[in-house]
């Protein structure tokens, strides 16, 4: 009698013989797995006590104690002095105070230019301070102090969020409203008007640049307040009346943009830094006259006699 080795098939593959498994799959496919697990029916599996279970917990508490702690130092070693953050942010902050220090000499040079072009003036011409007085506030030169209003213009509440999301819209402020706003003091009368401090003129000029709005190439943040000096009643009905009005009332009733308008018994408005002298012409008034029976030069290139 001749004795079967277990481990092979009637055909002399293995178990694991890809043509045992074909000829397995075909001859009864209910059976296919036998051939696998006949070289394995002696292995004993691990067992499973208590003591088994309590180690590997532990294993797991060391092994997530160990990823905490690594996550904790990356996290700190990210946030210490060293990191690219903390130098870029640092170099930001001495980049402003740095500006903020040059602001303040420009300012100081400034007056010390009026106050010695004001005594020139003052020995040569007495009513030329006057005059220059007068063109500066209107070119805005000069600070202005008065009565008027102030119009706030900022964002919109965050929307409901929709379905999926966090946290809702927000909708922004953009240049055109606030060009808007500016044209309507403009037009009910205003003698000067500043954005969050920046004083306005003819020559002023607001833009978006990306996510935030320049006026005059000076970025601002919201909310935007709009300092106006003039008339209160014509100046306070300006942003609630006309095509401002309209404007002004469809972006808060369809985006949320607030709009809020106060009367202010004194606004100051600070002077635009002055601009360099590009060319002057002498006033028509104290050219030299020319004597009636003529005193320049003759039409032959000689003199008169």
């Amino acid at each position: 009698m001749v004795r079967r080795d277990p481990a092979r098939t009637p055909h002399g593959e293995t178990p694991y013989s890809p043509d045992s498994l074909l000829r397995a799959l075909t001859a009864n496919p209910f059976d296919v797995d036998h051939p696998r697990h006949q070289g394995h029916s002696d292995e004993v599996p691990a067992p499973d006590t208590p003591t088994t279970r309590a180690v590997t917990f532990l294993l797991a508490i060391l092994l997530g104690l160990a990823v905490a702690i690594s996550a904790a130092s990356l996290r700190e070693n990210a946030a210490g002095q060293d990191s690219p953050r903390t130098a870029l942010t640092q170099r930001v902050l001495e980049s402003r105070a740095h500006a903020d220090d040059l602001a303040a000499e420009q300012k100081s040079k400034e007056e010390t230019l009026t106050a010695l072009q004001g005594s020139v003036l003052a020995a040569d011409d007495p009513d030329a301070t006057e005059r220059v007085d007068v063109y500066e506030s209107a070119g805005g030169s000069a600070a202005l102090r008065g009565p008027g209003v102030q119009v706030t213009i900022d964002d919109s509440v965050p929307l409901p969020p929709e379905p999926g999301m966090k946290d809702g819209a927000v909708n922004r402020v953009s240049d055109r409203d606030l060009q808007v706003a500016v044209n309507g003091l403009w037009a009910a009368g205003a003698e000067g008007i500043a954005i969050n401090g920046v004083r306005l003129t003819s020559t002023s000029a607001i833009r978006t640049a990306g996510s935030a709005i320049l006026v005059d190439f000076r970025p601002l943040s919201p909310p935007y307040v709009l300092s106006a000096i003039g008339p209160s009643d014509d100046l306070e009905n300006a942003p609630v009346t006309g095509e401002t009005g309209e404007y002004l009332g469809e972006i808060s009733s369809r985006f949320g943009i607030q709009v809020r308008t106060e009367a202010v018994e004194q606004i100051t408005l600070p002077s635009r830094p002055a601009s360099a002298l590009r060319e002057a012409t002498r006033p028509e008034e104290n050219r030299p006259a020319v004597p009636a029976g003529g005193g320049g030069p003759s039409d032959d290139g000689g003199e008169e006699d």
